[in-house]
């Protein structure tokens, strides 16, 4: 890819998509934090950061 190559940016991280995927499956903050292996914290802080990205 050259370097003035369009490079869409992307709108959430890997993270918050894996925690978005799971929140669409219903399942719990406790449920996702256990899951992946974080805090319940980190999760909502996931879930709000992905909430503000423009």
């Amino acid at each position: 890819m050259k370097d003035n190559e369009y490079k869409p940016k992307q709108l959430l991280t890997k993270r918050e998509k894996e925690v978005f995927e799971l929140l669409v499956q219903d399942k719990t903050t406790k449920e996702i934090a256990q899951e992946l292996f974080i805090s319940e914290k980190t999760v909502r802080n996931h879930i709000s950061n992905a909430m503000h990205t423009n």
